[in-house]
């Protein structure tokens, strides 16, 4: 008999905050990484932390902008726990040792992105915030005793007896399967980016938290809403692809097409600072009809700014300063997602959801810029306190049954499979999409699956949340915010009292 904590699947902000907020309360967990303690799509954020912490602004007016970009789908109740607890979080970053930019002042400098109506993104070394929240965090959490970490593991399937979730089989390489207890199981596996051919999110995207959720009988909801970066980087055969962060536009760039217009101003008043999903259908249609550009010429100091974009854009021989920047949109973030409750609960008991992989109502239709991070420090501390003690359970690492066998190496066949996919679901499930797109999409992908190896359950994952946000698709017979069908004309953007 032995104790088994909490099994954290997931290394991103919210998943290192749950096992930080636990081992600071002296509780132990298990953290699991598909790769690295530090790779994760968190790592890759540019934009910040929107947090209503300067002057003149409020929690309140962060949660009615929050609320307008939700398109009227967002939860009142869930946009005011981001938007009152945010400042908290962030204060305790600022105790942790985190360094965000500051202003002449020494106080904490303060952007504008898109859809905010008053500058409060808060950045550590520009476009780098991510990198060094992720960085600061895993150095906690990696020198923390009460917290095992397994790298290079991942979770094929979750554990279910008596309708409760027990675990997880977990599979690293050369080994074989092997089920770990736990008194509860957060999915904090982040995003679906890998399911398209052009994305913003790291190779670790492949969906596994949806796919695990869904098989063992959790609620899903609002899969179709998924945000596409309108400024990705327009590169030949490129994936992920370099994003170009909502910040530059905040600092003065804008979009031009082949002539040289600014054309965003032709699909919304607030032009370049529009919400994310009406400016990705902007770009697209630009793309389309001969290419979009950014022209950030006119951003003063964009190296200091920007010192991350500004190395990147040298590695392809681009200088802002100097040349338009092609772009096109990416597919970036999920609003959808795992249906949770206020503290993380999922349908099922003992399974919660925390990060981008869930859905606790925040986004509603379409994200605000810079909402994330803070959603995963929101939340995953509310998970973290809401999680049961540790279980008394034999064989905490049993060897699985039926599961002995050596980890199956994807096939040039399966690889084959998943690059058919990704074609589909860009061209048919991508920016716009309609009742006849999204059938052909649901019929292509079901000739994948039935062709699929039945060893290949990475692919399988895939293609079944693929499916799933295919489906959810169809389901929805109108246009709002991050899911656009040409068949059903949008109507006036929604919000709802906070």
């Amino acid at each position: 008999m032995q104790d088994a904590p909490p099994l954290i699947i997931g290394s991103g902000i919210a998943g290192l905050w749950t096992a930080w907020r636990l081992a600071a309360e002296g509780r132990a967990a298990r953290l699991v990484t598909k790769e690295a303690l530090a790779d994760s799509a968190s790592a890759w954020a540019q934009g910040g932390i929107a947090v209503a912490l300067g002057p003149g602004d409020n929690p309140l007016q962060h949660a009615a902008d929050t609320l307008a970009a939700g398109d009227g789908l967002s939860d009142p109740a869930a946009v005011r726990v981001l938007t009152n607890e945010g400042p908290d979080r962030v204060r305790e970053l600022l105790a942790m040792g985190a360094v965000f930019d500051r202003a002449p002042d020494g106080r904490l400098r303060y952007g504008l992105e898109a859809a905010h109506t008053r500058p409060r993104i808060i950045h550590a070394g520009g476009d780098r915030t991510g990198a060094a929240l992720i960085a600061l965090l895993t150095r906690i959490v990696a020198n923390d005793p009460l917290v095992e970490i397994l790298e290079h593991t991942e979770a094929k399937a979750l554990l279910v007896d008596d309708g409760r979730v027990t675990g997880a089989l977990l599979v690293q390489r050369n080994r074989p399967t092997f089920a770990m207890r736990a008194s509860a199981v957060v999915l904090a596996t982040g995003g679906v980016g890998q399911l398209y051919a052009v994305t913003t999110n790291p190779k670790v995207a492949t969906a596994d938290g949806w796919a695990m959720a869904d098989r063992a009988g959790a609620e899903l909801r609002d899969l179709e809403f998924l945000q596409f970066h309108p400024t990705a980087l327009k590169l030949q055969g490129v994936n992920p692809a370099p994003l170009i962060s909502e910040a530059v536009r905040g600092a003065g760039a804008y979009l031009v097409d082949t002539t040289g217009r600014r054309f965003a101003f032709d699909y919304d008043a607030r032009g370049e600072l529009a919400p994310r999903d009406i400016l990705a259908r902007a770009v697209a249609a630009a793309d389309a009809n001969g290419g979009a550009w950014l022209d950030a010429r006119a951003v003063s100091d964009f190296r200091e700014q920007f010192p991350g974009i500004s190395q990147m854009l040298a590695s392809h021989g681009l200088d802002p300063a100097r040349d338009l920047l092609p772009v096109a949109p990416a597919l970036h973030y999920a609003m959808g997602g795992v249906r949770t409750d206020l503290d993380g609960h999922s349908s099922l008991p003992g399974l919660w959801a925390v990060g981008e992989c869930a859905s606790t109502g925040v986004h509603g239709a379409n994200r605000l810029a810079s909402n994330s991070l803070l959603e995963g420090l929101v939340f995953a501390d509310r998970v973290a306190r809401s999680l049961p003690p540790p279980a008394v359970v034999d064989l905490p690492t049993a060897a699985a049954p039926g599961e002995r066998v050596r980890d199956v190496t994807p096939t040039p066949a399966s690889e084959a499979i998943r690059a058919r996919m990704r074609a589909i679901m860009t061209a048919d499930v991508g920016v716009q999409r309609s009742e006849v797109s999204l059938l052909r999409a649901e019929e292509a992908l079901a000739e994948l699956t039935r062709e699929l190896s039945p060893d290949d359950w990475r692919t399988a994952n895939q293609l079944l949340v693929a499916t799933l946000i295919t489906r959810a698709a169809r389901s929805r017979r109108e246009s709002r915010g991050g899911h656009r069908r040409v068949d059903y004309p949008p109507k006036a953007r929604q919000s709802k009292v906070v």
